[in-house]
Order: structure tokens, then C-alpha cells, then sequence
């Protein structure tokens, strides 16, 4: 979504299933994650749980924590 997000790649929701395929998702986001489980109905609960809290604090809170590491 950020990759979308940010317009290295431009896809709906509903063909990220399709990006994904012959992805090692396993590796990538965890173990039982396969391309079918990567649609738009998980991807927007993601999107309306960011938007809930307030997308600035989260922006704030994730480039924070990347300044730290970094």
C-alpha cells in the first residue's frame, strides 16, 4: 500500500492479490500469508483501523521511530 501510496506502482485495491502472486509472501510478511489473503477487504479494515487513530499521528510515530533506528 505505501509503494501505491507513494506512485512506484499504481494498482486498486482489488488487484493486489494479483501483485502479489508468485511473491514469496510467506518470507516477506510472516508464515500462512499467501497472495489470496492480500485483497482489498483486509487492506481496507487496514486503512479504516490508520484512519480511526488519525493518519498525522502515525506518520509521526512511524518516522520517529525510523529516525531512532537510523
Amino acid at each position: 500500500m505505501i509503494l501505491n501510496a507513494l506512485g512506484f506502482i499504481s494498482a486498486p485495491l482489488y488487484l493486489f492479490e494479483k501483485f502479489f502472486s508468485g511473491i514469496a509472501t510467506e518470507h516477506l510478511l510472516g508464515e500462512g500469508i499467501q497472495p489470496e489473503h492480500l485483497n482489498d477487504e483486509p487492506l481496507g479494515r487496514v486503512l479504516d483501523k490508520l484512519y480511526d487513530p488519525g493518519l498525522t499521528e502515525i506518520f509521526i510515530r512511524v518516522a520517529l521511530s525510523a529516525a531512532d533506528r537510523f
